[in-house]
């Protein structure tokens, strides 16, 4: 119910009552009561160059029209292999990103990026090329693994690249280094040059990849959607004791539609069951 008719020249008047006879502001009015030195003081943190960089990736996600599906892949033969290895085993996360790597080498719908500039196409990219968004072991930030051509590579080498990114030195890391020199830079730089490279496409496979693929599956949690600015984002929740997993698939609607989408998970099904078992059970035997 309204109050009670403010008297001319004090439209804020009638809010008193509701500042303990305090004049009220515009912003206090009868919701918003300011009581200097009650309440919790607000402790200030500066950004860290990881969260800034996920800041400046969030606003510009916001220019990705995203399509998220999901489904629910029985992988026995992929996880009975990989249990008859000694450890440490390939992780998880190297064969998801092998599988869709050669998934997407014979689907080219998931190795295409969209530009604006200097018209409306779409670039397609003649490898596949993942970024792996992991947790470094220092907790400083987030961190990147961009693998050329991992359907190329054999698993082993795949898990010592995702396992120096984690370990090794910001120093030594040339994605730490390069979100650091980036996050340094003044904030409208940041935002024009995230908005330049979404225009023009390439840069987001140079600097980024095809698609890229991150889990919280050993955390017992799973990543239902994202901030990624790459065509494709996969992520799965965590392997059950049958090897069923739930995967989620998140794309750039201006690339695919959702029957590629449904095509990649019959296709990283089928690979992950196949060759990729195949290789793992011949690494038991080696």
């Amino acid at each position: 119910m309204d109050g009670p008719a403010s008297p001319a020249g004090s439209p804020y008047q009638s809010d008193r009552k509701y500042n303990n006879g305090r004049p009220a502001t515009p912003l206090a009015g009868r919701f918003f009561v300011s009581k200097p030195g009650n309440g919790p003081s607000l402790k200030s943190i500066p950004l860290s160059f990881g969260r800034q960089t996920m800041a400046d990736l969030s606003w510009a996600s916001l220019r990705v029209p995203r399509c998220v599906l999901s489904t629910r892949l029985s992988l026995p033969r992929c996880l009975a292999a990989r249990s008859a290895l000694p450890s440490p085993r390939p992780p998880w996360t190297t064969l998801f990103l092998k599988a869709f790597a050669i998934t997407s080498m014979a689907q080219p719908a998931l190795r295409r990026v969209h530009a604006m500039l200097p018209s409306p196409r779409l670039f397609e990219s003649p490898q596949a090329v993942g970024c792996i968004v992991l947790e470094r072991a220092d907790q400083a930030a987030l961190g990147f693994c961009r693998v050329t051509e991992p359907h190329n590579r054999p698993l082993p080498e795949l898990a010592a690249m995702l396992h120096q990114a984690k370990t090794a030195p910001a120093s030594q890391h040339k994605p730490a280094r390069r979100i650091a020199r980036f996050a340094g830079l003044p904030w409208p730089f940041r935002r024009m040059l995230l908005r330049f490279g979404l225009a023009l496409g390439t840069p987001v496979v140079r600097y980024g990849g095809t698609f890229a693929i991150s889990t919280l599956g050993q955390h017992s949690a799973t990543i239902v959607d994202s901030v990624s600015i790459l065509p494709c984002f996969l992520t799965y929740g965590p392997i059950g004791s049958d090897g069923a997993v739930e995967v989620y698939l998140a794309f750039d609607h201006r690339v695919m539609d959702g029957a590629d989408g449904a095509a990649a998970f019959a296709g990283l099904r089928d690979v992950l069951e196949g060759a990729i078992a195949d290789e793992l059970l011949a690494l038991a035997t080696a």
